[in-house]
C-alpha cells in the first residue's frame, strides 16, 4: 500500500472533521455563476482543502471510506504523466499540476511516524552514568588487579567510559523541518485529521537560500535512507516555495492548487487510451485534414508555409481528431466531449454545429484518402463511422458499470440537415452519441479490446 493510501485508510486519531466533508462530487450542478464549476482536483478554500471530482464520478456522496478511495483514484489520474502528455501547451498553462502533493505528504508522513527530525550527537565521558562502551574503556582506562575472597586475581575497572546521545533541537535542520511540517499541516493536514494548530509554530521565516543550503549539506552527509527521503522531500518543497510564481510579492504563499481548470483534456486522453487503435505503420496524423493555399504560383499546406512556421500555431490550419479506432475494415472517428448531456439529458448540453462540422470534415477526409493508405485498400465510405463520447454516471441510472464496457450506452445521433442521412454508403453522416461511466473509465483506462468491440456494435446501430 502506498503512503498516500495508507494515511487515507488510517487517518490520525484526532480527526476533527469527516473526510467526506472535504469531497465535492456535484460542483457542476451549482447555479452560482461566480463559483468555478469546471475545476477538478484539490484547492484551499477558507484555509481548508476541498476535493473536486469530475462530473459523473458519483451521483451522491458515499461513505467515509469510499471517499478516501475515490480521492486516491483522483490523485492517481491527475498525476499520470502519460495522460498529461496529451495536453496542449495551452491546457498545461491552465492546469496546476506542479504542486508537489506527494512531497508535502512525505514530510507529513515522517512527522506522523517519528516526530520532528532531531540531529543527535554521541558523547563519551568517564563515569558510571550511561551505556558502557567497553572497547573505549579497555583502551583508555587502566584496570586494577585485586584479589577476590578466594585469593584469585581479578581485573576490575574503577572507572568506565560511557556513551550518551545528546539531541540538538535547536539545530538548523530541525528548525527547517518544523517549517516544512507546518506548511504540510496547513495545506493537507486536515485530510489526515491533523489540525494546523496541533503542530509547533516555526521559529524561522522562509529563506530559500538558507533552507536549501542547510538541506543540501545534510543530503551530502547522510546515508540513512529514511532521512534521505525526508531531506529530498524538504528540498523539493523549498524549491517549490522558492519559485516566485508560487509566492506573492510579500513572500506569502498563494493558494496552492493541484488539479486542472477543465477536465476535458484528461477525458480525451483516457478515451483515446481505451479506444485508440491504428494498423501497424499508420500514424495518427494521416487523419489530420489541412488547409492549403494556392496563389496561382504555388500550392502548399498553410501549416508548412514560412509564415505559419513563424506563428507556430498549427491548430490554426490543421484539424486533429481525438481518437481513431480501426477495427477490421471499418474506421471509427471518435470525438471526446466532456459535456453534461449524460447527466442532464438536456439537448442544450449536446455538441453544437461546430463540433458536428468537424466530425463531417474528418470523415470526408478519410474517405478521400482511403486509396492512399495500403491498410485501407478494402474499405469504402460505408465503413466510416462517427461518434461523440460523453461521460455519464452509472450510479445515477441504477446500473453497475463493468471495467470492460464502462456501462456503454448509445442515446441517439446528431446530424446536419444539409447531409443525406439516408445514404447508406455514408453512415458517418449520423454521429452516434455514446455515454461512458466516468468512474469506471478513471479506474481502468488501459487499451481495451473488449470495449472496442462493443463500441463498434453500438456505433453502427
Amino acid at each position: 500500500m502506498t503512503a498516500l493510501a495508507q494515511h487515507i485508510a488510517e487517518p490520525a486519531q484526532k480527526a476533527f472533521t469527516s473526510f467526506a466533508d472535504f469531497c465535492v462530487y456535484d460542483a457542476w450542478r451549482s447555479s452560482d455563476e461566480k463559483k468555478d464549476k469546471s475545476f477538478v482536483g484539490i484547492r484551499i478554500e477558507d484555509n481548508r482543502p476541498k476535493i473536486y471530482f469530475p462530473m459523473g464520478y458519483r451521483a451522491v456522496k458515499p461513505s467515509e471510506d469510499i471517499c478516501k478511495r475515490d480521492f486516491y483514484q483522483l490523485i492517481s489520474v491527475l498525476n499520470d504523466k502519460s495522460l498529461q502528455s496529451y495536453f496542449s501547451e495551452e491546457d498545461l498553462k491552465k492546469s496546476q499540476l506542479d504542486f508537489p502533493f506527494y512531497v508535502y505528504l512525505s514530510v507529513l508522513q515522517y512527522y506522523l511516524d517519528f516526530g520532528y527530525f532531531v540531529e543527535s550527537e554521541t558523547i563519551y565521558k568517564k563515569g558510571f552514568s550511561g551505556k558502557i562502551n567497553w572497547p573505549r574503556t579497555i583502551k583508555r582506562i587502566k584496570p586494577q588487579v585485586v584479589k577476590d575472597e578466594e585469593g584469585h586475581d581479578q581485573v576490575v575497572y574503577l572507572n568506565l567510559i560511557t556513551r550518551k546521545t545528546s539531541y540538538r533541537e535547536d539545530n538548523l535542520i530541525t528548525l527547517v523541518h518544523k517549517f516544512c511540517v507546518k506548511e504540510s499541516a496547513r495545506l493537507i493536514g486536515p485530510l489526515y485529521g491533523i489540525s494546523e494548530n496541533e503542530v509547533e509554530e516555526p521559529e524561522l521565516i522562509f529563506d530559500y537560500e538558507l533552507f536549501a543550503e542547510v538541506i543540501q549539506d545534510k543530503i551530502a552527509a547522510t546515508f540513512n535512507d529514511k532521512h534521505l527521503e525526508l531531506f529530498h522531500a524538504m528540498l523539493k518543497m523549498v524549491r517549490y516555495l522558492g519559485n516566485k510564481e508560487n509566492r506573492g510579492e510579500d513572500g506569502s504563499e498563494n493558494e496552492p492548487l493541484f488539479g486542472v481548470n477543465t477536465f476535458a483534456p484528461v477525458w480525451e486522453a483516457m478515451v483515446d487510451k481505451i479506444f485508440g487503435k491504428l494498423p501497424q505503420g499508420v500514424a495518427k496524423d494521416k487523419f489530420n485534414p489541412h488547409l492549403r493555399w494556392n496563389d496561382g504560383c504555388r500550392d502548399e499546406k498553410l501549416d508548412e508555409s514560412e509564415e505559419e512556421i513563424v506563428l507556430n500555431d498549427p491548430k490554426r490550419s490543421t484539424l486533429r481528431p481525438d481518437t481513431i479506432m480501426v477495427m477490421g475494415e471499418s474506421v471509427y472517428i471518435l470525438d471526446s466531449k466532456y459535456y453534461k448531456y449524460g447527466l442532464t439529458r438536456f439537448n442544450s448540453h449536446l455538441p453544437g454545429a461546430e463540433s458536428v462540422c468537424k466530425q463531417m470534415a474528418y470523415a470526408e477526409y478519410v474517405e478521400t484518402r482511403l486509396k492512399e493508405i495500403p491498410a485501407f485498400a478494402g474499405m469504402t465510405s460505408g465503413n466510416i463511422y462517427n461518434a461523440f463520447i460523453m461521460p455519464c454516471c452509472a450510479d445515477a441510472e441504477g446500473a453497475s458499470a463493468s471495467s470492460a464496457t464502462f456501462q456503454m450506452k448509445r442515446v441517439g445521433y446528431i446530424y446536419g440537415d444539409w447531409k443525406n442521412v439516408k445514404d447508406e454508403n455514408r453512415p458517418y453522416h449520423k454521429i452516434a452519441c455514446i455515454l461512458l461511466d466516468m468512474k469506471s473509465v478513471m479506474q481502468n483506462y488501459a487499451n481495451n479490446p473488449t470495449a472496442q468491440r462493443e463500441l463498434t456494435g453500438v456505433t453502427a446501430l
